[in-house]
């Protein structure tokens, strides 16, 4: 395992959630508050980037007030209510999703079209709502998806067990298609990632890639990983991920970024 050089200037810490900073329930471990604390402390920004929702994010992290956040993988970027970056899929491109979607039921799939602020399901069965509301806290049915008005920046499907790959083949669509979790597949514009979020982010604040410490564990966080050059894979990471990380963290199991960020405050070159 590794450690961020003491004498690193950081000044921003961007963290995955699932399978990253979460343990290993879903939850924030509750030592976190206090290390977010001590970055605040140094004028460290503590920035969560994640598939989930802006509206998700900001109320699992109210306590810490105004931060910077990159919702909806790396498809919308806040800083407190200040909007830093969007991207928004054409309506034809959604609409293909929609229709793509429609004709993949084998594969128990449940589309979510993700606005800024609210996302949009017309499936709303126990079983799939279960799985949508860890990350769509702002969830809106409606009869028919493709009538949804207002600017969608990602879709996000939902399917059973073993078969997001076979729902990412099947997605012959115009966009992006990434595998974003072990039920997830999302879809948005070409060339938009969580690294194209954080370095809109980092320009924004004057913070440059060796100012930047990265923890991920998912092919949807491959390019903010390539993003910093205190890049992090999770012990428990996609081989993908862990093979363009500079560094590894133990797991979140094990509260490995945590244990990362610790030392680094601490001043300790060892875990």
């Amino acid at each position: 395992m590794h450690t961020i050089d003491p004498n690193a200037q950081i000044k921003l810490v961007a963290v995955d959630m699932d399978g990253t900073f979460l343990d290993g329930n879903g939850q924030i471990p509750d030592e976190a508050w206090g290390v977010i604390d001590q970055l605040q402390a140094r004028g460290i920004k503590f920035v969560p980037a994640s598939g989930r929702q802006f509206v998700t994010l900001r109320e699992q992290f109210a306590a810490l007030g105004e931060i910077a956040i990159i919702a909806e993988n790396g498809t919308v970027v806040m800083d407190g209510e200040e909007e830093i970056y969007s991207n928004v899929i054409d309506p034809a491109a959604v609409k293909t999703v929609i229709e793509a979607v429609r004709e993949h039921q084998d594969l128990d799939a449940g589309l979510v079209i993700c606005g800024r602020r609210t996302a949009y399901v017309e499936r709303n069965d126990e079983k799939f709502m279960q799985a949508v509301a860890p990350y769509y806290r702002a969830v809106k049915f409606v009869e028919d998806l493709s009538e949804v008005q207002g600017d969608i920046i990602k879709m996000a499907v939902n399917v059973g067990t073993g078969q997001v790959q076979d729902m990412a083949d099947a997605l012959e669509v115009p966009l992006q298609v990434v595998v974003s979790g072990t039920h997830w597949v999302d879809a948005m514009n070409h060339g938009v990632h969580k690294g194209l979020a954080l370095g809109a982010l980092q320009k924004e604040l004057g913070i440059t890639d060796d100012q930047t410490v990265v923890f991920g564990d998912y092919p949807n966080d491959l390019e903010m990983i390539k993003a910093a050059t205190y890049s992090f894979a999770m012990a428990n990471a996609h081989p993908e991920v862990a093979a363009a990380a500079n560094f590894t963290a133990p797991a979140n199991t094990e509260h490995g970024v945590l244990q990362v960020l610790r030392a680094y405050l601490e001043g300790r070159s060892q875990l």
